[in-house]
């Protein structure tokens, strides 16, 4: 299975300059969010916004963005330079955009960034909840099915010195009996705990239309800390109330939680417990010490 990167993303709260820009979905001024200028001293986040005055619709915010932003506040536009708006339309709660080839062209931090950058400006209007970014009508490598929400942006003590984090999430590909990964984003302080968000993240369930959660239904982590690379995550009795039939069935369960973990940079194996108590065996599989994500 191979290892998604989940990016944790620094971020400033919302600078929202008084004036007669328009008004978004939650009664604020809105905002047109950028990459921030790692170049530049001082500056300890990913993500940051500037003021908007225009129109409030998509295809308006949108050329907004491909713009860029104004000089002098040490932003720069994650959207690759000469990207032009193809297409866009609103179904339900969803804004589907539809960009030229070079947003295609991107990978890795470079497409996070951007997708975030569309996906935070455009939730912001009334009845706009996710986004559906493609480019030249497909979507980005990974990104199939993929909708993006202001929620997967887990905002956490922003006053507060950030603290860099990669994860994965891992779900059951829908149909299947393997899993699949899913881009969260995470914005932690030193003082949260990494798998502990991760984790709790976990529990909700995915996004991606196109997973299903695994783990049972009222599942809840006690406890989670990392020490010498072991994380020790201690479940409610859920997890024994609820095991599933089948080998496959307990694998996905187990490996849900493993990768997840393991994607972390602090975290090699995982040792499981319920109620406090050393997880040995689920269902029909035997749990010997700490389990860690195949290579």
């Amino acid at each position: 299975m191979s290892k998604r990167v989940c990016l944790l993303l620094w971020a400033v709260a919302l600078l929202l300059a008084p004036g007669c820009a328009p008004v978004g979905a939650a009664g604020e001024e809105l905002a047109l969010w950028f990459a921030v200028d790692q170049s530049q001293q001082g500056m300890s986040s990913a993500l940051a916004t500037q003021p908007y005055e225009g129109e409030g619709t998509v295809p308006d915010l949108v050329q907004a963005l491909l713009d860029g932003p104004e000089p002098g506040e040490g932003l720069i536009n994650a959207i690759p330079a000469g990207t032009r708006l193809l297409d866009w339309r609103v179904e339900g709660t969803v804004a589907y955009v539809d960009l030229s080839q070079p947003y295609g062209d991107l990978t890795g931090m470079a497409l996070t960034l951007a997708d975030y950058c569309l996906a935070l400006t455009l939730t912001q209007l009334e009845g706009v909840e996710q986004v559906s970014i493609t480019a030249n009508g497909s979507p980005p490598p990974d990104r199939t099915g993929r909708l993006f929400s202001a929620d997967d942006v887990v905002f956490s003590g922003v006053e507060e010195e950030p603290v860099e984090l990669s994860a994965a999430l891992y779900f059951r590909r829908a149909g299947t009996q393997e899993l699949g990964y899913e881009l969260r984003v995470f914005l932690l302080t030193e003082h949260d705990d990494p798998a502990l968000a991760v984790l709790e993240a976990l529990l909700g369930g995915p996004q991606d239309e196109g997973l299903e959660p695994v783990l049972p239904q009222g599942l809840e982590v006690r406890s989670a800390r990392v020490e010498n690379g072991v994380c020790r995550v201690d479940l409610s009795n859920r997890l024994l109330e609820r095991i599933p039939a089948g080998q496959g069935e307990q694998e996905l369960v187990i490996d849900s939680i493993v990768n997840t973990l393991c994607s972390l940079d602090t975290v090699d194996g995982v040792q499981l417990l319920v109620e406090g108590t050393v997880l040995e065996e689920y269902g029909s599989l035997r749990l010997d010490g700490p389990q860690s994500q195949p290579a």
